[in-house]
Order: C-alpha cells, then structure tokens, then sequence
C-alpha cells in the first residue's frame, strides 16, 4: 500500500496521526459522454450491495460498495484498506413506513441527522458519493419527501465540494424521475434499481427526460414481483444456474450505455430472507457462494479459478415443473429429483422443506424467514429423494442445496400445495 493511502487513512507516523483526506470524485462531460472521475482516473463502478466480506470483494475485481446508512467510520477504513469506495446511504424514511412529512419537527430532525452524517463522512478517502433516499417514492402520497433530498443534498454541495450526490428510485417511475428534475436540483445522479426491466433502462430515463448520469444502484435476477406464479399465488424462482445466466446478460446491458451509466451495484452481497430463502442472496447463510458470484469474478476480471460451482438445469417434483402448479394430497408420497449440468464432484445434497412464507414485504423490508417444517423422507438417491408430503394442508416450499468444493453452492427451490 503506498504512503500517501496510508496517510489518508490516518496511520500515526511518529506518534502524530494524519488527518484524513478525502479522494476528489466529480463527474466530467466528454463529447456527450459523461464519465465519473475518481483521482484524476476515469472510474466506472462494479459493485455490490451489503457490508460483508470486503477483502473478497476486491480479490473478485469488485471496486465499490454501497450501503443503505451511514456506515461506521471503521467500515469506511475496512473498505479503503481493501481498495474498495463506499456509495454512502443516508436513509430517507418512507411514508409507508409511518413517517409524516407534515411533521415539521421530524422532518427537521431527519435533516439535521443525514448533514450530521454528511459532516462527519466527508472526508474520508473512501466515499464515493452520496445515496441520498432509496425508493421513497413507493406508495407514498406527500410530495414534501423531495424537498428533504433537496435539503440534504444542497447541505452535501455546500460543506463537500468532492463527491456528488444521487437518488434512487425503483425501476424508472417517470413522474418520480420529473420530481427529482423539478425539486431537487441538487441531486448529480440518478440511482436505479432494476432487476428483470433493465433491459429497457437506458431508454426510459432518456425518455423521462433525464439528461445527467445514472447508476444501477441494485440488479439481479428477476425480482419476485416479475416472475410466474403457481395457481395459489407462490413465486417460482429461477435456480442459481438461471440466475447466473440473467447476471452475466445484464453486466452486459450495464455496460453498454457508456454515455449515461457509471457502472451498477450487484444485489445482494450477502444473505437474507426475501420473498424467500435464497431469492437474490450470492452467498449461502453458511458463506458458500452460488455460479452467480463465479459470473461476477469472471466477467471482473477477480482472482480465482474456473468456475467450479455446481449446477442446476431444474427442479421436478414428480417429474413436473413448478409451473405445473403441484398439488398433492396430505401424506402422499412424492418424488423429487434434481437436474443437473456439467457439476464437479463430490457434491453434497441437502433437502429442505418450509412452509411458504406469509411474510413477504415490499421495497426489501426486513421479512421474517419462513418455518422450517420436517422432511420425512422415504428413500434418498443420489440426485433425488422420495418424501411424504406433509399432514398438514397448505403452501410449502422445498429446497436443495448442492454443496461443492471450495466453497461453491448451487440452490434451487419448488412451491407445492397440499390438499385436504
């Protein structure tokens, strides 16, 4: 690590510690393309979101991090020393979350804490830029939550001449897009989530009117709102090796739009409950990961070997597909069996069943994860099982884990119903 990163950090030389300093960002136009610039060096973004497994990150070829919150001054430090920056999230409470933006009191508090933040942050060398609010504009009716963005953002342009500002919205609402031209003025950057329309991105913040840079601040697989559902209403989500292929088609449409996009932020770098199990997760809650994260690396340019993660083509559950909508009688016995592609070897199968979650939640909310009900299984095989369904009549889920050397996973999961 060279001195001058050192020093920036604030490592006591000589028993004096070095005040830190942050690292210029700015955007610079170049004959109709807009580029982000970090350190005088052209800066396109391949990120994640989360907050775990920094030093990974890097090795993969990862090179930004984003965060929904002010993040501690010693993950700022962890990120810099991995040679990784930081999109810092201040979080603008939502209005279906209860706030009350006519609450002038609590709106001023709200304001007051994210340019606190703002104080604080701003010199760190890790930051990259400012997240001001992430989808405020879902079901929300009170149209004042954009001049709290405005506040904070003017506040972030006053006291940090260094690292521009964003917004996200979900997707590309257009008349959230024409409020951000209208009220916030202050705002650099539009930040995007998209998952299974980002395809059509590009386009449409054109056509909204948008004439500045956007990023992808999360993308992925196809969110659970986008896809089939069974007759009773379960999502059918992809198995890993369908999701890696939609990973590695859409790095490429991240890529595509060098006039307007600075790069995008992978979701989720890390593990947590969402509609599902496993549904955007790149890691397993034991810390394997999935061919989804061998896709990042390659196409990175990371460290590592060949993709070595096992693969499924599908799961059936006697021979059907979950579009089949399955539905079986309490007790019987079922067969279920994994398709499998090019997999290395050994691999480690494990069945799980859960019921189906009655907890699925908008915008990312925090969800409680389904309960795990008990497998009876009849007869296991190397790529399938035989079980009885369950006694009990309603929604379940079951899931396999395919666990491979190194660390590797692959994952696939079948909604079923059971019968009176």
């Amino acid at each position: 690590m060279r001195i001058g990163h050192l020093l920036m950090m604030g490592i006591v030389f000589g028993g004096i510690e070095a005040v830190a300093e942050p690292i210029p960002v700015k955007l610079v136009s170049v004959s109709g393309t807009t580029l982000l610039v970090r350190a005088d060096e052209p800066y396109f973004i391949r990120g994640v979101g989360g907050t775990e497994r920094l030093e990974e990150l890097a090795s993969i070829g990862g090179n930004s991090i984003r965060t929904w919150g002010p993040p501690e001054k010693a993950f700022l430090d962890a990120a810099h020393a991995s040679g990784l920056s930081v999109c810092v999230g201040l979080w603008i409470e939502h209005e279906r979350h209860g706030f009350d933006y006519d609450d002038a009191e609590a709106v001023a508090a709200q304001i007051a804490r994210h340019c606190e933040s703002i104080d604080r942050l701003k010199d760190h060398p890790a930051v990259l830029m400012w997240g001001i609010g992430n989808e405020v504009e879902l079901n929300y009716t009170n149209r004042r939550v954009w001049d709290v963005i405005e506040a904070v953002a003017a506040h972030a342009k006053r006291v940090d001449p260094h690292h521009p500002t964003m917004t996200v919205l979900a997707h590309v609402p257009v008349e959230a897009v024409r409020e951000v031209m209208t009220r916030c003025p202050s705002i650099d950057i539009l930040g995007i989530n998209s998952y299974g329309g980002l395809g059509v991105v590009s386009a449409v913040v054109r056509a909204a009117g948008w004439t500045g840079p956007y990023v992808v601040t999360e993308w992925g697989t196809d969110g659970a709102w986008e896809v089939t559902k069974t007759q009773w209403g379960a999502e059918i989500e992809p198995t890993s090796t369908q999701k890696a292929r939609l990973r590695a088609e859409r790095l490429a449409m991240i890529a595509t739009d060098r006039e307007r996009c600075l790069g995008g932020y992978a979701f989720y770098w890390g593990n947590k409950q969402e509609t599902t199990a496993t549904w955007f997760n790149l890691f397993l809650e034991d810390g394997r990961y999935t061919e989804e994260y061998e896709v990042l690396r390659e196409v990175w340019g990371g460290k590592g070997g060949k993709p070595s993660s096992p693969r499924i083509a599908a799961l059936f559950l006697n021979e059907s597909l979950p579009e089949a909508s399955v539905r079986l009688e309490a007790g019987e016995p079922v067969r279920a069996r994994v398709g499998r592609m090019d997999s290395v070897e050994p691999v480690e199968f494990e069945w799980v069943l859960k019921a189906e979650s009655t907890d699925k939640r908008q915008g990312g909310d925090a969800e409680e994860r389904a309960p795990v009900w008990p497998l009876e299984i009849l007869v296991r095989g190397e790529d399938f099982i035989e079980f009885k369904s369950p006694s009990e009549p309603g929604p379940y889920r079951l899931y396999v884990y395919l666990r491979g050397p190194d660390r590797t996973a692959a994952t696939a999961n079948f909604p079923f119903y059971v019968t009176d």
